[in-house]
């Protein structure tokens, strides 16, 4: 207790700026900790991430190179693989011609049965109406096919081939040669019919699969 000026004032133990100052220690000091605790793991975690980004983005498939880890190891991830080495391969050999490699189904199709419908074609190569309704858009842009709308049944579109579509058959059917036997190199006859079988087998192991899904 203090007089003052004529006036009692009276100091609390623990006033206002002390608190104050005790305040701003705890805080630091807490903060500090939980920075320590919860920081360092997250910023650890950040750091790995970015850093695992940044070698997937750099690595790169080189010929002969020998992968091990486990994006291959499954059948499946290795069919997957193959599958986007072959698309590769057609998407570089397409590069003159301006045809796309999700094209070459459909051209196949036209050329063994030029005409076909829209439907038919869906269901032979086994992709949904909306994506086959896209690529025969882009083509017909590219003056590849032609679209008629059938004098029987309205509902019905025919599908035919230009000039320059089928002009596109012997440079096409032997790029398709090329790739197939680049890939089956070192295989025998007795491999390549095993290989074939074996193929089948999966799609028709998929097929009913994906038919009893929906």
């Amino acid at each position: 207790v203090r007089l003052h000026a004529n006036r009692l004032r009276v100091r609390r133990p623990f006033g206002r700026p002390l608190g104050r100052r005790l305040g701003r220690r705890l805080g630091r000091r807490l903060g500090r900790r939980l920075g320590r605790r919860l920081g360092r793991p997250v910023g650890r975690r950040l750091v790995k991430e970015n850093k695992s980004r940044a070698k997937s983005k750099a690595l790169e498939l080189k010929p002969g190179s020998r992968l091990g880890d486990r994006a291959i190891e499954r059948p499946t991830q290795r069919f997957a693989l193959v599958s986007r080495l072959i698309a590769r391969a057609f998407t570089h050999g397409l590069a003159q011609s301006g045809v796309g490699y999700g094209q070459i189904p459909v051209l196949l199709c036209l050329w063994d049965e030029d005409g076909s419908t829209q439907r038919h074609l869906s269901e032979r190569i086994r992709i949904e109406a909306p994506t086959m309704v896209r690529t025969l858009d882009r083509m017909e842009r590219d003056g590849l096919v032609s679209r008629v709308r059938s004098k029987t049944d309205r509902r019905q579109i025919h599908v035919r081939l230009t000039a320059k579509g089928r002009d596109l058959e012997g440079a096409l059917l032997r790029l398709s040669s090329e790739i197939e036997r680049t890939a089956l190199a070192g295989l025998g006859r007795a491999a390549q019919q095993t290989l074939e079988t074996t193929l089948l087998r999966l799609i028709r192991n998929l097929e009913r699969s994906t038919a009893r899904m929906f």
